[in-house]
């Protein structure tokens, strides 16, 4: 059989080149449903890498009084200094929280508010804490006077591992339902072919060539057909991932997202992969009604 591969690619571009509309229209419609999966499993994966950061980085933002004097600023960040589990500490006072902000957002309410000579920002210590140890030390610095709260880097954690939840799983679900409808497309296009050389393969048939002679082409063409489809799926995420990260970077630039070519590289194989499979499978579901 491997003998005959140039043979059987040969029939199977003959084939496609015979019906090119139905060809190119499929190929159209598997490559836009493998880039609506592929913005879909690129989100999953982005609140994923979120959620890893975050474990990396874990920290407890210990929000002070507005009037507190600075006398028990220090007495506190003894206090914090002394906790099992502190690894980093570091003061910011109103007006350098005032400054991050306007780093961080560019700001625009926080510059009004500085222009009307508020600052709503409180002072507060980022405390580095062991990623176990995290939730005592929140417990912990919420007792000691002269705090106002306590915000804790694992709850925004678990949000987002919620949300990576969901989001992996509606991945799943649209790689399923791409992969059906690809199959369908695929079976379709496939089914016509073998419709239209019935007669052909009658006549393999009774020169005494074997079934998967005659519907080898046809095989590759379905393969094919998916894999050329995720190809140019992972090249058109290639083009707009860039596009989109960079404009989600600029107005949330306080998110250390990834940058949009390296997720579409490590979206590519999937689509690449789930293309190539389920247009094998499609080949084989139009060949099973036929033979049928």
């Amino acid at each position: 059989m491997f003998n005959n591969l140039g043979y059987f690619f040969a029939e199977a571009w003959r084939d496609a080149k015979n019906r090119p509309v139905a060809v190119i229209f499929s190929l159209v419609s598997i490559t836009l449903l493998l880039l609506f999966a592929a913005f879909v499993f690129a989100g999953g994966e982005e609140a994923q890498w979120l959620v890893g950061q975050l474990r990396e980085e874990a920290a407890v933002t210990v929000f002070l009084n507005e009037d507190i004097a600075g006398d028990q600023v220090e007495e506190l960040e003894e206090k914090l200094g002394g906790l099992d589990g502190v690894t980093a500490l570091r003061f910011v006072s109103q007006e350098e929280a005032l400054e991050e902000m306007n780093k961080v957002l560019g700001s625009y309410s926080a510059e009004l508010a500085a222009l009307a000579g508020f600052n709503p920002f409180l002072s507060y210590f980022e405390v580095g804490v062991r990623p176990e140890q995290g939730p005592a030390v929140a417990r912990q610095a919420e007792d000691l006077p002269g705090v106002d709260g306590v915000r804790d880097s694992r709850q925004t954690m678990e949000r987002l591992s919620r949300l990576s939840t969901v989001l992996r799983l509606g991945a799943l679900l649209t790689l399923i339902f791409v992969g059906v409808v690809m199959m369908i497309t695929i079976s379709h296009i496939v089914h016509l072919g073998l419709m239209a050389r019935e007669e052909e393969m009658e006549i393999y048939r009774l020169l005494g060539a074997g079934p998967w002679f005659a519907l080898m082409p046809f095989l590759l063409q379905g393969s094919l057909l998916g894999l050329a489809g995720g190809v140019l799926a992972f090249l058109l995420a290639l083009l707009f991932f860039p596009l989109l990260f960079s404009r989600l970077l600029a107005a949330l630039p306080f998110l250390p997202l990834r940058p949009g070519v390296e997720v579409a590289l490590a979206v590519g194989p999937v689509l690449v992969v789930t293309g190539l499979l389920f247009g094998l499978c499609g080949s084989l579901l139009a060949q099973s009604h036929a033979r049928g």
